[in-house]
Protein backbone atom coordinates (compact mmCIF):
# COMPACT_ATOMS: atom_id res chain seq x y z
CA UNK A 1 0.00 0.00 0.00
CA UNK A 2 1.60 3.29 -1.07
CA UNK A 3 1.58 6.57 0.84
CA UNK A 4 -1.06 8.22 -1.35
CA UNK A 5 -3.45 5.29 -0.92
CA UNK A 6 -2.91 5.33 2.82
CA UNK A 7 -3.58 9.08 3.07
CA UNK A 8 -6.68 8.75 0.90
CA UNK A 9 -8.05 5.98 3.11
CA UNK A 10 -7.39 7.90 6.30
CA UNK A 11 -9.13 10.98 4.89
CA UNK A 12 -12.11 8.91 3.79
CA UNK A 13 -12.45 7.38 7.24
CA UNK A 14 -12.47 10.82 8.81
CA UNK A 15 -15.16 12.00 6.44
CA UNK A 16 -17.27 8.90 7.08
CA UNK A 17 -16.98 9.08 10.85
CA UNK A 18 -20.57 9.56 11.99
CA UNK A 19 -22.58 9.27 15.19
CA UNK A 20 -24.04 5.76 15.49
CA UNK A 21 -26.41 6.18 18.39
CA UNK A 22 -26.83 8.04 21.63
CA UNK A 23 -24.34 6.87 24.19
CA UNK A 24 -23.60 7.80 27.75
CA UNK A 25 -23.68 11.47 28.62
CA UNK A 26 -20.60 13.18 27.28
CA UNK A 27 -19.39 10.06 25.46
CA UNK A 28 -17.87 10.31 21.98
CA UNK A 29 -20.19 8.27 19.78
CA UNK A 30 -18.33 8.81 16.51
CA UNK A 31 -16.63 5.88 14.82
CA UNK A 32 -15.29 5.38 11.29
CA UNK A 33 -17.93 3.80 9.05
CA UNK A 34 -16.51 1.94 6.04
CA UNK A 35 -18.65 0.66 3.16
CA UNK A 36 -17.98 -2.27 0.86
CA UNK A 37 -15.32 -4.96 0.99
CA UNK A 38 -12.65 -2.37 1.80
CA UNK A 39 -13.94 -2.72 5.36
CA UNK A 40 -11.90 -5.91 5.79
CA UNK A 41 -8.67 -4.47 4.33
CA UNK A 42 -7.02 -3.74 7.65
CA UNK A 43 -3.30 -4.45 7.76
CA UNK A 44 -0.54 -4.32 10.33
CA UNK A 45 -0.83 -4.41 14.09
CA UNK A 46 -2.51 -1.99 16.49
CA UNK A 47 -0.30 0.85 17.71
CA UNK A 48 0.77 1.19 21.31
CA UNK A 49 -1.96 2.61 23.45
CA UNK A 50 -4.68 0.50 21.92
CA UNK A 51 -6.56 -1.84 24.25
CA UNK A 52 -8.46 -5.07 23.78
CA UNK A 53 -12.03 -4.25 22.83
CA UNK A 54 -11.23 -0.93 21.17
CA UNK A 55 -13.43 -0.44 18.09
CA UNK A 56 -11.46 0.54 14.99
CA UNK A 57 -14.25 0.84 12.41
CA UNK A 58 -17.78 -0.36 11.73
CA UNK A 59 -20.05 -1.23 8.83
CA UNK A 60 -23.83 -1.22 8.91
CA UNK A 61 -25.45 -4.53 7.97
CA UNK A 62 -28.69 -4.63 6.00
CA UNK A 63 -29.77 -8.15 7.00
CA UNK A 64 -30.35 -7.86 10.75
CA UNK A 65 -33.49 -9.66 11.97
CA UNK A 66 -36.68 -7.63 12.14
CA UNK A 67 -36.68 -5.28 15.10
CA UNK A 68 -32.89 -5.18 15.36
CA UNK A 69 -29.86 -3.47 13.89
CA UNK A 70 -26.58 -5.11 12.99
CA UNK A 71 -23.02 -3.94 12.46
CA UNK A 72 -19.77 -5.48 11.35
CA UNK A 73 -16.88 -4.33 13.50
CA UNK A 74 -13.10 -4.33 13.34
CA UNK A 75 -11.68 -4.29 16.85
CA UNK A 76 -8.51 -4.87 18.82
CA UNK A 77 -7.87 -8.18 20.55
CA UNK A 78 -5.03 -9.40 22.73
CA UNK A 79 -4.76 -12.76 20.98
CA UNK A 80 -1.80 -13.80 23.16
CA UNK A 81 -0.29 -12.16 26.24
CA UNK A 82 1.16 -8.86 25.09
CA UNK A 83 0.24 -9.43 21.41
CA UNK A 84 -2.46 -7.20 19.92
CA UNK A 85 -4.16 -7.86 16.59
CA UNK A 86 -7.03 -6.54 14.53
CA UNK A 87 -10.02 -8.90 14.40
CA UNK A 88 -13.42 -8.64 12.73
CA UNK A 89 -16.78 -9.56 14.17
CA UNK A 90 -20.47 -8.65 14.42
CA UNK A 91 -22.80 -6.98 16.91
CA UNK A 92 -26.61 -7.02 16.83
CA UNK A 93 -28.78 -4.73 18.94
CA UNK A 94 -32.50 -4.93 19.64
CA UNK A 95 -34.33 -1.73 18.83
CA UNK A 96 -36.15 0.03 21.60
CA UNK A 97 -36.01 3.04 23.84
CA UNK A 98 -35.06 3.04 27.49
CA UNK A 99 -31.96 3.27 29.59
CA UNK A 100 -31.91 -0.22 31.10
CA UNK A 101 -28.81 -2.28 30.52
CA UNK A 102 -29.01 -5.25 28.18
CA UNK A 103 -27.49 -8.62 28.90
CA UNK A 104 -25.17 -10.09 26.28
CA UNK A 105 -25.16 -13.36 24.35
CA UNK A 106 -21.82 -14.39 22.88
CA UNK A 107 -21.88 -16.73 19.86
CA UNK A 108 -18.82 -18.78 18.86
CA UNK A 109 -19.02 -19.91 15.26
CA UNK A 110 -18.44 -23.28 13.70
CA UNK A 111 -15.86 -24.28 11.05
CA UNK A 112 -16.12 -21.69 8.30
CA UNK A 113 -13.10 -22.33 6.05
CA UNK A 114 -9.72 -20.62 6.03
CA UNK A 115 -10.07 -18.04 3.23
CA UNK A 116 -10.98 -14.53 4.37
CA UNK A 117 -14.11 -14.61 2.20
CA UNK A 118 -15.41 -17.43 4.43
CA UNK A 119 -15.58 -15.22 7.52
CA UNK A 120 -19.06 -15.15 9.09
CA UNK A 121 -19.15 -11.34 9.01
CA UNK A 122 -18.84 -11.49 5.20
CA UNK A 123 -21.89 -13.76 4.92
CA UNK A 124 -25.64 -13.26 5.20
CA UNK A 125 -27.48 -13.83 8.45
CA UNK A 126 -29.77 -16.17 6.49
CA UNK A 127 -28.30 -19.20 4.74
CA UNK A 128 -30.52 -21.86 3.21
CA UNK A 129 -33.56 -20.27 4.82
CA UNK A 130 -32.13 -20.64 8.32
CA UNK A 131 -30.36 -18.34 10.75
CA UNK A 132 -26.60 -18.54 10.25
CA UNK A 133 -26.41 -17.84 13.97
CA UNK A 134 -28.74 -20.29 15.73
CA UNK A 135 -31.70 -18.55 17.42
CA UNK A 136 -30.37 -15.07 16.54
CA UNK A 137 -33.82 -13.57 15.92
CA UNK A 138 -35.28 -15.16 19.06
CA UNK A 139 -32.44 -13.89 21.24
CA UNK A 140 -32.75 -10.35 19.92
CA UNK A 141 -36.51 -10.48 20.44
CA UNK A 142 -35.82 -11.14 24.14
CA UNK A 143 -33.81 -7.91 24.30
CA UNK A 144 -30.26 -9.27 24.41
CA UNK A 145 -27.23 -7.83 22.69
CA UNK A 146 -25.75 -10.59 20.50
CA UNK A 147 -22.05 -10.45 19.59
CA UNK A 148 -19.62 -12.72 17.78
CA UNK A 149 -16.03 -12.80 16.57
CA UNK A 150 -14.71 -14.05 13.23
CA UNK A 151 -11.60 -15.14 15.20
CA UNK A 152 -8.07 -13.89 14.41
CA UNK A 153 -6.94 -14.10 10.79
CA UNK A 154 -10.36 -14.98 9.37
CA UNK A 155 -11.94 -12.09 7.50
CA UNK A 156 -8.92 -9.81 7.92
CA UNK A 157 -5.41 -10.34 6.51
CA UNK A 158 -3.30 -12.78 8.44
CA UNK A 159 -3.11 -16.43 9.30
CA UNK A 160 -6.23 -18.00 10.81
CA UNK A 161 -5.86 -19.89 14.09
CA UNK A 162 -8.39 -22.57 13.17
CA UNK A 163 -8.82 -25.03 16.07
CA UNK A 164 -5.92 -23.44 17.95
CA UNK A 165 -8.04 -22.73 21.02
CA UNK A 166 -6.81 -19.83 23.10
CA UNK A 167 -6.37 -17.08 20.44
CA UNK A 168 -9.96 -17.62 19.30
CA UNK A 169 -11.27 -17.63 22.88
CA UNK A 170 -9.48 -14.36 23.67
CA UNK A 171 -10.89 -12.73 20.54
CA UNK A 172 -14.34 -14.01 21.48
CA UNK A 173 -14.21 -12.62 25.00
CA UNK A 174 -12.97 -9.31 23.63
CA UNK A 175 -16.30 -8.97 21.83
CA UNK A 176 -17.81 -8.45 25.29
CA UNK A 177 -15.60 -5.37 25.54
CA UNK A 178 -16.74 -4.30 22.08
CA UNK A 179 -20.35 -4.53 23.28
CA UNK A 180 -19.49 -2.44 26.32
CA UNK A 181 -17.80 0.19 24.11
CA UNK A 182 -20.37 0.24 21.30
CA UNK A 183 -22.44 3.44 21.32
CA UNK A 184 -26.04 2.85 22.28
CA UNK A 185 -25.62 -0.86 23.07
CA UNK A 186 -26.11 -0.36 26.82
CA UNK A 187 -24.49 -3.73 27.34
CA UNK A 188 -24.31 -5.10 30.87
CA UNK A 189 -21.36 -7.04 32.26
CA UNK A 190 -23.46 -10.25 32.36
CA UNK A 191 -23.24 -12.75 29.53
CA UNK A 192 -23.93 -16.27 28.36
CA UNK A 193 -22.19 -17.96 25.45
CA UNK A 194 -22.67 -20.84 23.08
CA UNK A 195 -20.87 -22.48 20.19
CA UNK A 196 -21.28 -25.17 17.57
CA UNK A 197 -18.49 -27.50 16.40
CA UNK A 198 -15.27 -25.43 16.42
CA UNK A 199 -17.25 -22.94 18.48
CA UNK A 200 -17.49 -25.61 21.16
CA UNK A 201 -13.72 -25.52 21.54
CA UNK A 202 -13.82 -21.72 21.66
CA UNK A 203 -16.55 -21.81 24.31
CA UNK A 204 -14.72 -24.34 26.47
CA UNK A 205 -11.48 -22.37 26.21
CA UNK A 206 -13.30 -19.11 26.98
CA UNK A 207 -14.77 -20.54 30.17
CA UNK A 208 -11.30 -21.74 31.14
CA UNK A 209 -9.64 -18.31 30.81
CA UNK A 210 -12.52 -15.89 31.42
CA UNK A 211 -11.88 -15.29 35.12
CA UNK A 212 -8.26 -14.34 34.41
CA UNK A 213 -8.61 -12.67 31.01
CA UNK A 214 -11.94 -10.86 31.33
CA UNK A 215 -12.66 -10.63 35.07
CA UNK A 216 -14.87 -7.55 34.67
CA UNK A 217 -17.59 -9.72 33.11
CA UNK A 218 -19.84 -12.30 34.77
CA UNK A 219 -20.54 -15.49 32.82
CA UNK A 220 -23.85 -17.06 33.77
CA UNK A 221 -23.95 -20.06 31.46
CA UNK A 222 -22.55 -21.74 28.36
CA UNK A 223 -23.87 -24.16 25.78
CA UNK A 224 -22.07 -26.60 23.48
CA UNK A 225 -23.66 -27.85 20.27
CA UNK A 226 -21.89 -30.90 18.80
CA UNK A 227 -18.63 -29.51 20.19
CA UNK A 228 -15.27 -30.13 18.52
CA UNK A 229 -12.97 -29.52 21.47
CA UNK A 230 -9.80 -31.64 21.66
CA UNK A 231 -7.99 -31.33 18.36
CA UNK A 232 -5.67 -34.30 18.93
CA UNK A 233 -8.46 -36.82 19.46
CA UNK A 234 -10.55 -35.27 16.69
CA UNK A 235 -7.61 -35.59 14.30
CA UNK A 236 -6.96 -39.20 15.23
CA UNK A 237 -10.65 -39.94 14.70
CA UNK A 238 -10.74 -38.20 11.31
CA UNK A 239 -7.57 -39.91 10.11
CA UNK A 240 -9.33 -43.27 10.18
CA UNK A 241 -11.51 -42.49 7.15
CA UNK A 242 -10.42 -41.18 3.74
CA UNK A 243 -13.45 -38.90 3.36
CA UNK A 244 -12.25 -36.81 6.33
CA UNK A 245 -8.80 -36.10 4.85
CA UNK A 246 -9.91 -32.62 3.79
CA UNK A 247 -10.93 -31.80 7.34
CA UNK A 248 -7.59 -32.99 8.71
CA UNK A 249 -5.67 -30.96 6.12
CA UNK A 250 -7.71 -27.85 6.89
CA UNK A 251 -6.86 -28.02 10.60
CA UNK A 252 -3.09 -28.05 10.11
CA UNK A 253 -2.56 -24.35 9.21
CA UNK A 254 -4.32 -23.19 12.38
CA UNK A 255 -2.10 -25.37 14.56
CA UNK A 256 0.98 -24.21 12.66
CA UNK A 257 -0.07 -20.59 13.26
CA UNK A 258 0.49 -21.24 16.97
CA UNK A 259 3.56 -23.45 16.44
CA UNK A 260 5.43 -22.00 13.42
CA UNK A 261 8.19 -24.60 13.63
CA UNK A 262 5.81 -27.34 12.45
CA UNK A 263 6.29 -28.66 8.90
CA UNK A 264 3.44 -29.93 6.76
CA UNK A 265 5.62 -32.59 5.16
CA UNK A 266 6.08 -34.21 8.57
CA UNK A 267 2.34 -34.84 8.62
CA UNK A 268 1.17 -35.12 5.02
CA UNK A 269 2.21 -37.53 2.28
CA UNK A 270 3.21 -35.93 -1.06
CA UNK A 271 -0.22 -36.36 -2.70
CA UNK A 272 -1.93 -34.76 0.29
CA UNK A 273 0.59 -31.89 0.24
CA UNK A 274 -0.79 -31.01 -3.19
CA UNK A 275 -4.14 -30.24 -1.54
CA UNK A 276 -2.81 -27.35 0.56
CA UNK A 277 -3.35 -24.70 -2.16
CA UNK A 278 -7.01 -25.73 -2.34
CA UNK A 279 -7.50 -24.19 1.11
CA UNK A 280 -7.35 -20.74 -0.49
CA UNK A 281 -9.81 -21.54 -3.29
CA UNK A 282 -13.00 -21.90 -1.31
CA UNK A 283 -14.43 -22.45 2.12
CA UNK A 284 -14.90 -26.20 1.92
CA UNK A 285 -13.41 -27.17 -1.46
CA UNK A 286 -10.62 -29.14 0.18
CA UNK A 287 -13.13 -31.45 1.84
CA UNK A 288 -14.25 -32.83 -1.52
CA UNK A 289 -10.91 -32.41 -3.32
CA UNK A 290 -8.99 -34.44 -0.75
CA UNK A 291 -11.60 -37.15 -0.22
CA UNK A 292 -10.03 -39.35 -2.88
CA UNK A 293 -6.49 -39.12 -1.54
CA UNK A 294 -5.26 -42.49 -0.37
CA UNK A 295 -2.56 -42.82 2.29
CA UNK A 296 -2.70 -39.08 2.96
CA UNK A 297 -0.53 -39.09 6.07
CA UNK A 298 3.04 -39.87 6.99
CA UNK A 299 3.23 -43.11 9.01
CA UNK A 300 4.64 -41.32 12.06
CA UNK A 301 2.55 -38.15 11.71
CA UNK A 302 0.72 -38.62 14.99
CA UNK A 303 2.81 -41.03 17.00
CA UNK A 304 3.25 -39.92 20.63
CA UNK A 305 6.16 -37.50 20.88
CA UNK A 306 6.04 -36.39 17.23
CA UNK A 307 6.01 -32.62 16.59
CA UNK A 308 2.37 -32.53 15.53
CA UNK A 309 1.32 -34.78 18.41
CA UNK A 310 3.07 -32.50 20.87
CA UNK A 311 1.57 -29.33 19.36
CA UNK A 312 -1.99 -30.67 19.42
CA UNK A 313 -1.47 -31.96 22.94
CA UNK A 314 -0.42 -28.44 23.96
CA UNK A 315 -3.54 -26.93 22.37
CA UNK A 316 -5.64 -29.43 24.32
CA UNK A 317 -3.86 -28.71 27.60
CA UNK A 318 -6.62 -26.79 29.34
CA UNK A 319 -9.33 -27.68 31.81
CA UNK A 320 -12.73 -26.27 32.75
CA UNK A 321 -12.80 -23.96 35.74
CA UNK A 322 -16.25 -24.79 37.13
CA UNK A 323 -17.39 -21.19 36.82
CA UNK A 324 -20.78 -21.59 35.10
CA UNK A 325 -23.43 -24.17 34.18
CA UNK A 326 -23.30 -25.85 30.77
CA UNK A 327 -25.92 -27.29 28.44
CA UNK A 328 -24.71 -29.79 25.82
CA UNK A 329 -26.62 -30.83 22.68
CA UNK A 330 -25.26 -33.85 20.81
CA UNK A 331 -26.54 -36.08 18.01
CA UNK A 332 -26.07 -39.84 18.31
CA UNK A 333 -25.28 -40.17 14.58
CA UNK A 334 -22.55 -37.51 14.60
CA UNK A 335 -19.35 -38.85 13.04
CA UNK A 336 -17.57 -35.48 12.90
CA UNK A 337 -17.65 -35.01 16.67
CA UNK A 338 -18.64 -38.48 17.92
CA UNK A 339 -20.70 -38.75 21.12
CA UNK A 340 -17.89 -40.53 22.96
CA UNK A 341 -15.66 -37.44 22.59
CA UNK A 342 -18.45 -35.13 23.76
CA UNK A 343 -19.05 -37.36 26.77
CA UNK A 344 -15.40 -36.87 27.73
CA UNK A 345 -16.03 -33.12 27.86
CA UNK A 346 -19.13 -33.70 29.94
CA UNK A 347 -17.03 -35.70 32.38
CA UNK A 348 -14.34 -32.98 32.47
CA UNK A 349 -16.94 -30.28 33.14
CA UNK A 350 -18.63 -32.28 35.88
CA UNK A 351 -15.28 -33.07 37.50
CA UNK A 352 -14.43 -29.35 37.54
CA UNK A 353 -17.69 -28.55 39.35
CA UNK A 354 -19.69 -27.22 36.42
CA UNK A 355 -23.38 -28.07 36.43
CA UNK A 356 -24.07 -29.93 33.16
CA UNK A 357 -27.37 -30.62 31.39
CA UNK A 358 -26.60 -33.14 28.63
CA UNK A 359 -29.03 -33.85 25.78
CA UNK A 360 -28.48 -36.70 23.29
CA UNK A 361 -30.71 -36.70 20.19
CA UNK A 362 -31.10 -40.11 18.60
CA UNK A 363 -30.37 -40.36 14.89
CA UNK A 364 -29.22 -36.75 14.45
CA UNK A 365 -25.88 -35.90 12.87
CA UNK A 366 -23.50 -32.97 13.23
CA UNK A 367 -25.78 -30.45 11.51
CA UNK A 368 -29.24 -31.80 12.28
CA UNK A 369 -28.78 -31.27 16.01
CA UNK A 370 -28.38 -27.49 15.58
CA UNK A 371 -32.11 -26.67 15.13
CA UNK A 372 -32.92 -28.71 18.23
CA UNK A 373 -30.46 -26.68 20.25
CA UNK A 374 -31.67 -23.40 18.72
CA UNK A 375 -35.22 -24.12 19.83
CA UNK A 376 -34.18 -24.70 23.44
CA UNK A 377 -31.39 -22.21 24.05
CA UNK A 378 -33.32 -18.91 24.32
CA UNK A 379 -35.31 -20.28 27.25
CA UNK A 380 -32.23 -21.82 28.86
CA UNK A 381 -30.37 -18.52 28.58
CA UNK A 382 -33.34 -16.59 29.97
CA UNK A 383 -33.33 -18.83 33.04
CA UNK A 384 -29.63 -18.16 33.58
CA UNK A 385 -30.13 -14.39 33.42
CA UNK A 386 -33.09 -14.74 35.78
CA UNK A 387 -30.92 -16.52 38.34
CA UNK A 388 -32.73 -19.85 38.15
CA UNK A 389 -30.80 -22.99 39.04
CA UNK A 390 -29.78 -25.08 36.03
CA UNK A 391 -30.59 -28.78 35.87
CA UNK A 392 -27.59 -30.84 36.92
CA UNK A 393 -27.25 -34.16 35.15
CA UNK A 394 -23.73 -34.88 36.34
CA UNK A 395 -24.92 -37.70 38.60
CA UNK A 396 -26.41 -39.54 35.60
CA UNK A 397 -23.95 -41.97 33.94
Amino acid sequence: MNLITTMHRCLRLLLLSVPLAAGAAGADTRMPVVAGTDFWNVYGTPPSGRQAGDIVQVQKRTDAPKGATGWNVVYVSETAPGRLAYVSGEIYLPRGAGEAQRDVVLWNHETAGLADACAPSRRSTKEGGHDRVPALAALLARGYVVVMSDYPGLGLPGQAFYMAGQPNARASLDMLRVARNFPGARASNRYVMYGWSQGGQTTMWAESIAAAYAPEFTGLGAALVAPAVRIRELTLNSMTTAENAGYVISTLPGIQASFPELRYRDFLAPEAMEQLPVLANGCFDVWSAAAGVQDAYQPDAMVPGSPWWNAMTAVDDFAPKGTMPFAIYQGSADTTTPPNLTLRERTALCSAGNVVDYHLFEGLDHSAVVPEAAARLPGWFADRFAGKAAHNGCAVP
